[in-house]
């Protein structure tokens, strides 16, 4: 049976253009070093090295390490080696800029934003809708206003979400109890709420698009919840894409193609820093 090609390999989770992007990166890093197969975790940390003496960005250097990880997940997938040389390595990206993790909201946490009832069931079911969005998709507020129906695909269970100035754009997949939840809203609830012709998918309890205020104004109740943090959407999506690395263990690129960052160094500040040691060695090796 032939293996799959290493484009083969990352196309079963990564986009077209991201798979570009890596293969790129990981030619680039091939003809550089012509031993890289067996290549151990010091040669690695010395190319990074090298790399680091040429381009000071710390984001473009996320980039080469991240298409490298790739190239020894394929490696390992493929036979070729048992062991993965640089699977725990990082690098530091500015830490003036890093997410404070201990100040979010774990998943179970997050939860508990979904137990607050509304007496009028229009609104209790598009609350529902809007939480859900907010806590297992992880959208900003501006990409919630600018949803539409035709953004939701039900049959095959996902939600499109449009690029804007910061983002990328992304398909999310909608959990099997997001279905009939939304099945419910976009048919049943929403046409009630409607008061003229359009065609975004929140709808406000005026019967208008909803606004990124009134997003703002139906979290403010829920801070009772948790009196000593800062609860907001911003806080919420920053709680999400956290949980994803560091409860979920998903891997560092998937979860910035789940959060649209444009930069794997804006996903990887949100990691809880597990030693010291490592600490250490990231900023012996990759200092800003």
């Amino acid at each position: 049976m032939t293996k799959p090609t290493i484009e083969d390999f990352l196309l079963q989770n990564y986009s077209e253009q991201t798979v570009k992007s890596y293969t790129f990166a990981i030619n680039h890093f091939l003809v550089m070093n012509p031993k890289a197969k067996r290549y151990k975790y010091k040669d690695i940390v010395e190319y990074m090295e090298e790399i680091g003496k040429q381009q000071p960005n710390a984001k473009y250097r996320v980039v080469i390490l991240s298409a490298i990880k790739k190239y020894y997940d394929y490696l390992v997938m493929s036979g070729y080696r048992e062991d993965h040389p640089c699977r725990k390595l990082n690098i530091k990206v500015n830490s003036n800029q890093a997410v404070q993790v201990q100040d979010l909201f774990s998943s179970e946490e997050l939860q508990l934003l979904l137990s607050r009832e509304n007496r009028y069931e229009n609104l209790d079911t598009r609350n529902h809708v809007l939480i859900n969005l907010l806590i297992y998709q992880g959208l900003t507020s501006d990409e919630i206003i600018r949803l539409s129906v035709q953004d939701v695909d039900l049959d095959a269970g996902t939600i499109y979400i449009k690029a804007s100035k910061n983002l990328n754009r992304r398909k999310g997949k909608l959990l099997p109890q997001q279905i009939m939840l939304f099945f419910k809203y976009i048919n049943e609830i929403r046409p009630r709420m409607l008061r003229g012709a359009t065609d975004k998918l929140i709808i406000g309890k005026l019967g208008k698009p909803i606004t990124v205020d009134s997003i703002h104004a139906m979290i403010q109740p829920l801070k009772a919840l948790f009196p000593d943090k800062n609860l907001n959407p911003q806080t919420i999506r920053m709680s999400v894409i956290c949980n994803w690395l560091n409860e979920q263990k998903l891997a560092l690129e998937h979860v910035q193609e789940l959060a649209g960052h444009k930069w794997p160094g804006t996903t990887e500040k949100y990691f809880k820093v597990d030693s010291f040691q490592q600490r250490e060695l990231i900023n012996k090796y990759f200092p800003l």
